[in-house]
């Protein structure tokens, strides 16, 4: 949240990348995946009026909550939320540059669909998932 005080758009980006440095590697990998998605949701924003801002308005509060959120005013809460939009819709606008070359393939973000094979591949087996699960479930 600190980085949101620093004017530069440069600075920002020095003081997120340090902060994503210290993430767990599959948290990481998460934030980048998800990050791509929603940039790449909000190129649609004459079909969809998802916005970056209203993109993070949604997804925001639930990537970066305060712990004690229960016990926070209700003006504390919504300077809070407010400081967290700002954040989430800086990291949806500015992810390529903050991972740079990192993010090329995620989420289409190089502009090439996924190959249909791999959708295939995937959707069998979740179906194989489900199936197994609910066997499971009717068979104890």
């Amino acid at each position: 949240m600190g980085a949101l005080q620093v004017t530069s758009r440069q600075e920002k980006l020095a003081a997120l990348k340090e902060v994503a440095c210290k993430l767990p590697k599959a948290n990481l990998l998460l934030l980048k995946h998800l990050l791509s998605l929603l940039q790449n949701i909000s190129k649609y924003v004459a079909t969809s009026r998802m916005t970056a801002r209203n993109l993070a308005i949604c997804v925001g509060p639930n990537l970066l909550s305060p712990p004690e959120e229960h016990t926070l005013s209700l003006d504390t809460l919504a300077q809070v939320t407010q400081k967290v939009t700002q954040l989430v819709e800086f990291l949806i606008e500015h992810h390529r540059e903050l991972f740079e070359e990192e993010v090329a393939g995620l989420a289409g973000a190089s502009g090439e669909e996924v190959p249909a094979q791999w959708v295939e591949a995937e959707t069998a087996e979740d179906a194989k998932l489900f199936t197994r699960k609910q066997e499971a479930e009717t068979n104890p």
